[in-house]
């Protein structure tokens, strides 16, 4: 019987502390876990970020590098043809280190190249054979776009992408002649390298650039930074489109959750219940706070305050839709500040922030609190505006153009006066591309005018 009683008692002894350990162990996994999935939220909020940072600045530069095309490509119209100006224009292009070369190639075949020096082998060589690569030469002139193909292998050697622009001159008939390709070849990676994609690295996320080759339809690392990213499940992945070409970016943390110190001492210590509330509650504010952050850097523009250009748009295809419903005649007015680059470079970019800052603020004074107003680009603004008719939005974008031309800009011991060219369109048809399209033509026309005056879109040319 003696021996029988501590035998009872260290049965019920074990009992309770099983229970007390498992609701313990229960309730604690339950507040790490609840903490570790709002830091894996966090890392997911910054990598999205991130990767929205990095897409638009993928887009931007090679974009802006490819443009280059339609220099050329004016080259060849303005000539009718001829090719005899390319050597004087061709090395003004050529402006940075990661440009390979600038190319004319009539019906295909590349007759003129800058720098001639290591490209010597391009000359001669057809677009419209069956190389890899070509199939987007074949797209360009079929499509009658600029078209971005690569990356590729190239017989200079290393890896480039290019752009393919088709020229069509003008003919006796109704349809233009095909006349040939100009080209713009950019080397890889270095073109990547105004993306900052190394960022990615500092942080301690992997990340894969990728695509698919039209001319394997098979998957292409385009860059990387870790050779394992595909293997991990928990990637981001968003579509940066350039052109007619469809790249992916996908980005993963490199670090497992157990991986890190903390959150293995979380599990060992357990915590109290007081701090590990009080550390929950504090991630669940700071991931609603970056939320919110995100979400107003997405839809404005960080200088200005005001809408950026894709919230812009994304607005004003609503306000379209009830304006068609109303119907009501829409507007779109845009204008941007003459010789601002003069500003930047005699006061400082500095300077020129807050030119454009001031700019914002007197356009918004002067708008009707619902007219939609955003900063397009650079020095370029636009307002979106409705249920008025064309001379009120005449009279209101001349007070507009009154407003900025006639009060001076004044920082401490300077000041100047700046003037801005307007360009109007009426929204033909709620067809929102074909008024961005005759607004940037009737300012252009604002500014061939010579500048500080307010251009209505007309089809006759006005």
């Amino acid at each position: 019987m003696e021996n029988q009683k501590p035998k009872r008692k260290f049965k019920g002894l074990s009992l309770i502390a099983v229970v007390s350990f498992l609701v313990s162990i229960a309730f604690c996994s339950f507040l790490i876990s609840a903490t570790i999935i709002n830091r894996t939220n966090v890392v997911k909020l910054r990598i999205e970020q991130l990767i929205l940072e990095r897409t638009h600045r993928i887009s931007e530069t090679i974009s802006r590098m490819l443009y280059k095309t339609q220099a050329l490509s004016a080259i060849v119209i303005h000539e009718n043809g001829g090719m005899d100006a390319f050597d004087i224009i061709a090395p003004t292009l050529v402006d940075d280190p990661s440009i390979l070369n600038v190319i004319l190639a009539p019906d295909g075949i590349v007759n003129k190249v800058f720098p001639l020096a290591g490209n010597e082998i391009m000359v001669g060589w057809n677009y419209f054979s069956n190389a890899p690569g070509n199939l987007e030469a074949i797209a360009a002139r079929d499509k009658g776009e600029l078209v971005l193909g690569g990356p590729i292998e190239i017989i200079q050697g290393g890896r480039a992408i290019f752009g393919r622009m088709p020229v069509f001159i003008d003919s006796s008939d109704e349809e233009d002649n095909f006349w040939g390709l100009v080209s713009v070849t950019l080397k890889m990676p270095q073109v990547l390298d105004y993306a900052e994609l190394d960022i990615f690295t500092t942080y301690g996320y992997s990340y894969e650039l990728w695509r698919i080759n039209p001319d394997t339809n098979e998957k292409q690392i385009i860059g990387t930074n870790y050779e394992h990213t595909g293997s991990n499940s928990r990637f981001i992945e968003k579509q940066v489109r350039i052109f007619n070409a469809e790249w992916y970016l996908r980005v993963s943390p490199i670090l497992m959750w157990y991986s890190y110190p903390e959150n293995i001492a979380l599990i060992i210590a357990g915590f109290c219940i007081s701090f590990i509330v009080l550390f929950v509650m504090q991630n669940n504010h700071e991931l609603k706070n970056m939320q919110t952050f995100f979400e107003k850097m997405a839809i404005t523009d960080p200088l200005t305050g005001i809408f950026n250009r894709r919230h812009f748009l994304e607005l004003v295809r609503i306000e379209i839709e009830k304006a068609r419903r109303r119907k009501e005649d829409c507007y779109l007015i845009m204008f941007d500040i003459d010789k601002f680059k003069n500003v930047n470079d005699t006061y400082g970019h500095q300077t020129g922030d807050k030119v454009l800052m001031d700019v914002t603020a007197r356009v918004k004074m002067d708008i009707r609190p619902y007219d939609l107003f955003a900063r397009y680009g650079g020095e370029e603004f636009i307002i979106f505006t409705s249920g008025i008719s064309s001379k009120e939005v005449c009279d209101m974008t001349e007070r507009l153009r009154i407003c900025l031309y006639g009060n001076k800009f004044e920082y401490d011991d300077i000041n100047f006066v700046l003037s801005a060219s307007f360009g109007i369109a009426q929204m033909i048809d709620y067809n929102l591309d074909r008024a961005i399209k005759h607004s940037d033509e009737a300012l252009y026309t604002a500014k061939r005018n010579g500048r500080n005056c307010v251009v209505f879109y007309s089809e006759n040319g006005g």
